[in-house]
């Protein structure tokens, strides 16, 4: 859950850097010198490799609804148009998303705490109450 939304992290980096009157490439080149923990961070770097060489393909299918959207705009935003009310109205509908992804995990979060309780707590308590049974039986 730690890693929730990398591309608000992106839009984030290039919303900021427009607003500073930078570029959309320096604000994508602000996101890439972060620490790279995840899988999104080395795909966003294949992409911008991918479009400073045209000998590099990244194929924009093994990627999310959200984060293909995100790279298409980033693409029109390096061709010079401008993106930045693109980039605010992806912005609450990656934050919608994000808050639709924490309530199906917050959902699921008893489930899941039921399988300590299932495979740990259960079988000792049971034990604990077939033992003396036990004794009791061999004479």
């Amino acid at each position: 859950m730690e890693n929730l939304a990398p591309p608000l992290i992106l839009l984030w980096d290039v919303k900021r850097a427009l607003e500073k009157g930078q570029s959309v490439s320096t604000g994508i080149k602000n996101y890439l010198k972060r620490p790279k923990d995840d899988l999104f961070n080395e795909q966003i770097e294949i992409w911008w490799f991918s479009q400073q060489n045209s000998r590099i393909f990244f194929d924009k299918k093994q990627i999310s609804y959200h984060r293909r959207y995100l790279l298409e705009i980033l693409e029109q935003g390096l061709k010079g148009q401008g993106i930045l009310n693109s980039l605010y109205l992806l912005e609450t509908e990656i934050i919608i998303s994000c808050d639709s992804e924490i309530h199906l995990y917050v959902t699921r979060l008893p489930l899941i705490s039921l399988i300590p309780l299932t495979f740990l707590i259960f079988p000792s308590m049971i034990l604990l109450l077939v033992a003396p049974l036990l004794k009791l039986l061999q004479f």
